[in-house]
């Protein structure tokens, strides 16, 4: 196992952690008779991005991150979905091409250059920088906001749903 298969393997456990949390969410509020789209459109502050954003840029970082160290290209998302459903299966399409990634490909020198093209600037990493100081921490800070908004808007969630199934 390397840094970077192992990475992989932490997103694709977050993904089936962020889906159960959208699968308890979607329960709930059909029994509480709150509408998916005010849950949806939830944000824990004027400035962030709502809910389906947050899992949406979930997916974004941790199938870039693959593509990026695997030196492949990404799919791409049209960044449409409207219901809980939608969003979990752009979570289940994202989980099947992380592991539709050979372990293989992950392979290589730690120092190797990682460009990201950001909204105005370029950011240059290594590959271990690139996990340590961006990836990672980008993909944990949107799916915790997900859960935050969740949280805060009435869902009965806890640590356990956020950690996942633990082997």
């Amino acid at each position: 196992m390397s840094l970077y298969s192992e990475t992989k393997a932490q997103f694709i456990h977050g993904l089936v952690s962020l889906d159960a949390v959208l699968a308890k969410s979607a329960g709930w509020a059909k029994e509480q008779g709150v509408q998916e789209t005010e849950l949806l459109e939830a944000k824990l502050a004027d400035d962030m991005f709502p809910l389906k954003r947050q899992v949406q840029v979930t997916c974004d970082m941790a199938k870039r991150a693959i593509a990026r160290l695997a030196d492949v290209e990404a799919p791409v998302n049209e960044d449409n979905e409207a219901t809980f459903a939608e969003l979990q299966a752009r979570i289940a399409a994202t989980v099947a091409y992380l592991k539709s990634v050979d372990d293989a490909k992950l392979e290589g020198d730690d120092a190797r250059p990682i460009l990201v093209q950001a909204r105005e600037h370029q950011l240059h990493f290594t590959a271990s920088s690139y996990v340590f100081q961006f990836a990672v921490p980008n993909f944990y800070f949107h799916s915790t906001t997900a859960y935050g908004i969740l949280r805060q808007a009435g869902v009965p969630l806890g640590k356990r749903d956020f950690l996942g199934k633990i082997q």
